[in-house]
């Protein structure tokens, strides 16, 4: 059943994004998505770069997406596309995910237009973002009640709403709680193949503590990234109870099968927002080894669902590995836990639910769409003149040469 505004026209609501390549956002916007589209609300995802792996699952959740080709047409040009196809759409709400050029939407769409900026990350580099673009946002939405009291904390936004919207996954109808209780360890790492923020040149320590240890295990890596064949390289395992596996990048729509063979879930960041592969593998009953982290983890993770470990502590994960495998009844319990933990806040239809409570029940009435759009350039540029008029004469002109 269609689901409207009361005393509105019915809603729309346009998801605009800088990319679809960076796992955990998009993923978010395919959640988000899909679960509007099941509720008959009218959606648009719109991409400023072109690259789409998670083509086949928007597809098959009914999500309209349109991304842009970001190396034969410039930004502005780009920008001017995306806010062309919002006015063909006439959305009444408008959220602008991860970046500044998605955030620069924010600047031009019509009076009477909800615009929310979503915030992902407990990074300075994305508050020095956001705050640009506060006299240009309705609210603001981060997925930590941490994000939410720096931001509030914030001048910028001591006139703005902000909200704590964490994010929803989908979760299994049953486990197979008993594989748990014995055998190889099976440990998995889900995510980007980055030393900044994910720490992935930590692995090798990690794996070597583990195979001094004596235990059984198996540890898949799933992801791509500049580290994989550092990694590779630099874990070799030690048949035939030693184990490892690189996974590459999974198939969203094959992430619940992957994540049903394994019993650990590792994470070693140093920052996060909060880790949506983290909610999907504790949905599946994976017992969380993670850093302890303010932002995100700790409102997940508790010592009856997972093991926190100290950032600075890297024998810590090894140790808490190690603790799982010898503490199997342990280990099963933790994982009881940590479905139940996502089952009750974590799911897609909670998420939906707190987002649709967030946008107005009755908007003002939208203002006209222009016909053309006067693009300026982004609020945080270091170089506005890069932006100029007779500079991207030039710039189209080398794109044109990129075709």
């Amino acid at each position: 059943m269609s689901q409207d505004v009361p005393g509105s026209v019915p809603l729309r609501v346009a998801l605009v994004t800088g990319s679809l390549n960076l796992g955990g956002s998009t993923t978010f916007l395919c959640n988000l998505g899909g679960e509007l589209v099941r509720r008959g609300i009218s959606i648009r995802v719109l991409s400023l770069e072109e690259s789409n792996p998670l083509a086949s699952d928007f597809q098959r959740l009914n999500i309209p997406v349109q991304s842009l080709d970001d190396r034969c047409t410039i930004y502005e040009d780009r920008l001017a596309m995306v806010l062309h196809e919002l006015g063909r759409f006439k959305p009444a709400v408008v959220l602008a995910n991860l970046s500044a050029s998605s955030f620069e939407v924010l600047r031009y769409v019509p009076a009477g237009v909800f615009r929310v900026g979503v915030g992902q990350s407990d990074d300075p580099v994305v508050y020095e973002m956001m705050r640009h673009y506060a006299p240009h946002m309705d609210l603001l939405a981060v997925v930590s009640k941490t994000m939410k009291a720096k931001a509030e904390a914030m001048p910028e936004f001591g006139r703005i709403r902000v909200h704590y919207l964490p994010y929803g996954v989908p979760l299994p109808e049953s486990l197979n709680d008993t594989a748990r209780l014995k055998g190889p360890l099976r440990i998995l790492y889900l995510g980007r193949l980055w030393q900044v923020q994910k720490r992935v040149r930590l692995f090798p320590v990690i794996f070597d503590r583990l195979k001094s240890s004596g235990i059984p295990f198996h540890w898949t890596v799933a992801g791509e990234g500049p580290e994989q064949a550092f990694l590779q390289q630099a874990m070799k395992p030690a048949p035939p109870e030693q184990t490892v596996s690189f996974a590459g990048s999974i198939p969203y729509r094959d992430v619940p099968q992957v994540l049903r063979e394994h019993d650990v879930f590792l994470l070693a960041s140093d920052s996060e927002g909060l880790p949506l592969s983290l909610l999907e593998a504790m949905g599946h009953g994976l017992v969380p080894v993670v850093s302890d982290l303010e932002s995100g983890v700790r409102e997940v993770v508790d010592a009856a669902n997972g093991m926190l470990v100290p950032v600075d502590d890297v024998e810590g994960y090894a140790r808490a590995i190690i603790h799982l495998h010898e503490h199997r009844e342990e280990l099963a319990a933790k994982s009881t836990a940590a479905r139940a933990r996502v089952q009750t806040e974590f799911s897609v239809g909670a998420m939906a639910d707190r987002w649709l409570a967030a946008f107005p029940k009755e908007p003002p009435a939208i203002g006209a769409w222009p016909a053309d759009w006067d693009i300026k350039a982004p609020l945080p540029a270091r170089h506005p003149f890069y932006y100029s008029p007779p500079i991207r004469v030039i710039r189209r002109l080398a794109a044109k040469f990129r075709r």
